[in-house]
């Protein structure tokens, strides 16, 4: 299936507005490097780069109006290098260099051929078309978090799993059940191959089911998302219970503390660009 990249320039300080746009416009894949061809941005989660501008590639399905991409980035000062189309085996082939083993706190993110026979806790994965690998900073905080707080014996939800790894890895650290929610038939796709890879049990749906409550909720989305399901989300979680909401940018903490009244958050969580909210729902006290 034909798919189109598009890859641009960006100075390192618009990174972050870049990757929400991208996202915004329902981006399957992104890649970020240097445009220097220096280390790749993924080999550096744990620090800023010092480089100037970053090569950014995005993959869109080929019916997405690739125009209103172009016309929402050119206003963040971008310069478009290219627009191609790709099958999906290049674009697997391409991504899949880039998987290097990742450890996040004794949680690892490896390749499928990799060798980890020393190694517990491991997530196997190939980069495919979803979301999902631990490069990106809203992932790795989550991952990171998980491994400090395992969900041993807890209902999770996973909401915009992507390509299912923190339901993976909520699965991997001992969590009861995991549902897994995205919109995007190819996620979902993703999401359940990589669980039946990992031979973990995960409930892989559109929407969340009826009634259902959860002791953590993870997020990992974008602000509209995060605001339009805030009652949803709300409601979902259990008294006591935990939410990480990520995909956040600095000026965009308040809106999401007034949009979520009835939770208490404790911490946020930053690794570049990106804000991680981590919040509990107070049980009300009679």
């Amino acid at each position: 299936m034909p798919w189109m990249r598009v890859s641009l320039n960006v100075a390192q300080n618009k990174l972050g507005l870049i990757e929400e746009k991208m996202l915004r416009h329902d981006a399957l894949s992104l890649t970020v490097s240097s445009v220097g061809n220096e280390t790749s941005l993924e080999r550096t989660l744990h620090e800023v780069p010092e480089w100037s501008h970053v090569r950014v590639e995005a993959l869109f399905p080929l019916h997405d109006d690739i125009q209103s991409v172009l016309n929402a980035v050119r206003k963040i000062e971008t310069e478009t290098l290219d627009i191609q189309f790709v099958g999906d085996d290049e674009w697997k082939q391409a991504t899949e260099v880039q998987l290097e083993p990742k450890d996040f706190g004794g949680l690892w993110v490896v390749s499928r051929k990799a060798r980890t026979s020393d190694l517990k806790n491991v997530i196997r994965l190939e980069p495919g078309l979803a979301f999902g690998t631990g490069e990106h900073p809203t992932t790795s905080m989550c991952l990171s978090w998980l491994a400090k707080h395992p969900p041993d014996n807890k209902t999770v939800l996973d909401f915009g799993t992507g390509s299912g790894i923190l339901s993976i890895a909520a699965k991997k650290l001992g969590a009861r059940s995991v549902d897994a929610i995205d919109i995007d038939v190819l996620a979902r796709d993703t999401a359940c191959e990589n669980a039946r890879y990992n031979d973990v049990e995960v409930l892989v749906v559109e929407t969340i089911p009826a009634g259902k409550r959860y002791d953590l909720i993870l997020a990992n989305v974008l602000l509209n998302t995060i605001l339009q399901f805030a009652p949803t989300l709300t409601a979902c979680l259990s008294p006591g219970g935990t939410i990480l909401l990520t995909g956040l940018l600095p000026n965009q903490i308040d809106r999401v503390k007034s949009a979520y009244p009835a939770i208490e958050f404790e911490e946020i969580v930053c690794q570049e660009e990106w804000r991680m909210m981590i919040g509990n729902n107070q049980p009300a006290i009679f």
